[in-house]
């Protein structure tokens, strides 16, 4: 009843019908469907398949024929051209619907510079109805969750921009519009900048958000400044200034000294090979620390997955992405 079809049995069966297919072929999860409206007959005008064919809205008649949509389309997101194909479908009948767009258009046509400038800031934000979805599904990468950021982001000097160009003739849109900082900051807080799409590849969380990952990613890493402290130490509990830390596949990590110093070699140094010209020895602490290294790959793996899982609380926010999409997409791009 709220959602005004509690006479539309036929219309129920429908979209019952349609959320049942969804479930059984697509999603365990429908978390971004949250309502249903019907298409009031007083504010559109209705036309049927064949009309919107014979008229060529969308569809060619042959290869070379030009749509009305080829004319009129040149919004700057995906979702501005989703929204552009429905107007075409359903035209306006409601006078007032029909003056206050015509107002919002004519401002842009008689402002080019700033509608310019708007098309240039459109073009930073992704397409937030299909991030919403895939996020409601729990099918969404860490690269598209960046994207989100990044498109979030991209709503502050849009929203800025557009109030300083138009004054109050958009003030009800922008009025739903938020940038959600505390969601924005989370996610830059949370995963590198250069998330891949695979979970399993490449660096997904940021460095500095755990202090394990970032150790074990140094270690795996080849821990280069924490060798180069234990070199300085041993340097100079020793007095072997020329000693060197070094690996290879065959013996691991060591410590090679020359010959010349030999007899500064402390005794709980264990020799691992002798060459030519030096020894190579092996100590505790380097071995734990070879171990380290072996072990780290996996324990990245290991700890990667547990933060995975939880570096994005969905469930906390999924709300606010999808009214950032629905609102985007109803009511910006009708500018």
């Amino acid at each position: 009843k709220g959602f005004g079809v509690e006479q539309l049995t036929q219309a129920q069966i429908a979209a019952g019908a349609i959320m049942h297919y969804l479930q059984e072929t697509q999603h365990s999860r429908l978390d971004h469907i949250t309502n249903i409206a019907r298409i009031a007959a007083d504010k559109y005008l209705w036309m049927d398949q064949f009309t919107i064919r014979n008229l060529e809205l969308y569809h060619r008649s042959s290869p070379e024929a030009v749509t009305l949509l080829d004319i009129l389309d040149h919004t700057q997101s995906p979702m501005g051209g989703r929204l552009m194909q429905r107007w075409l479908a359903l035209p306006l009948k409601d006078l007032d619907a029909i003056n206050r767009r015509h107002d919002q258009v004519a401002h842009w046509v008689a402002n080019p510079e700033a509608l310019e400038r708007l098309r240039g800031q459109l073009g930073y934000i992704r397409d937030l109805e299909r991030l919403a979805s895939k996020v409601a599904t729990g099918k969404v990468n860490p690269r598209e969750v960046v994207q989100l950021k990044n498109s979030l982001e991209g709503l502050i000097p849009l929203i800025q921009g557009v109030e300083a160009d138009s004054g109050t003739i958009f003030k009800d849109l922008l009025a739903k519009l938020d940038p959600c900082d505390s969601l924005r900051e989370q996610i830059k807080e949370t995963l590198d900048e250069e998330a891949p799409i695979l979970l399993s590849k490449g660096k997904v969380i940021a460095a500095g958000f755990n202090a394990e990952l970032d150790e074990l990613r140094e270690i795996a890493g080849g821990g280069i400044a924490y060798l180069d402290k234990m070199v300085e130490r041993e340097a100079e509990q020793t007095g072997i200034t020329s000693l060197k830390i070094a690996s290879n596949n065959v013996f691991g990590y060591y410590i090679e000294v020359r010959n010349t110093h030999k007899d500064k070699v402390p005794e709980h140094w264990i020799r691992k090979q002798t060459l030519v010209n030096s020894e190579r020895y092996i100590t505790e602490e380097l071995k734990e620390y070879e171990q380290k290294i072996q072990g780290a790959e996996a324990q990245i793996a290991v700890l990667k997955s547990k933060l995975n899982q939880s570096y994005l609380p969905f469930e906390t926010f999924l709300n606010r992405i999808l009214l950032i999409g629905f609102i985007f997409n109803c009511s910006l791009n009708n500018i």
